[in-house]
């Protein structure tokens, strides 16, 4: 079973922010502006973005030391689910830790694009453009309430 995803005028000014299309554009968005040099994102880094990225939560990747409480919801699990079974990112088990770890594909990136094309979900993107959090933050997590 394959999901082709066409973007319609009537979803570009309001989508929901629990949609799946919203899902998807800030997965791939975040596998394109916050990996860095590397080729993978840890599952946990991806999640912390998109629960920071879903709510623009103000100054979530400010600090140096801390990074903020965060929760993993079933919508991020089954966009998460939706996006590597239909091919828009792929998972992998990092050998060495058993971690999970996030690609981007070429699937993902055709769909970013035509999301930046039609100039959908802005907000989120240009939130995903500023961070710069490096994926070392989340290995000895210090983790403020």
């Amino acid at each position: 079973m394959s999901i082709d995803i066409q973007l319609k005028p009537q979803f570009l000014d309001s989508a929901p922010d629990n949609s799946t299309l919203t899902h998807l554009a800030i997965i791939c968005g975040a596998l394109k502006y916050c990996l860095g040099s590397a080729k993978t994102m840890s599952f946990i880094k991806l999640t912390y973005i998109f629960d920071k990225t879903l709510n623009l939560e103000a100054n979530a990747f400010s600090s140096k030391i801390t990074l903020s409480s965060w929760n993993i919801d079933n919508d991020f699990k089954k966009s998460l689910i939706m996006a590597e079974s239909n091919g828009f990112i792929e998972l992998l088990t990092d050998k060495a830790s058993k971690e999970i770890r996030i690609s981007p594909t070429d699937k993902g990136d055709i769909y970013l694009s035509s999301v930046e094309t039609h100039q959908a979900f802005v907000n989120y993107l240009e939130y995903l453009k500023e961070i710069k959090i490096p994926e070392n933050r989340f290995n000895n997590l210090i983790i403020r309430s």
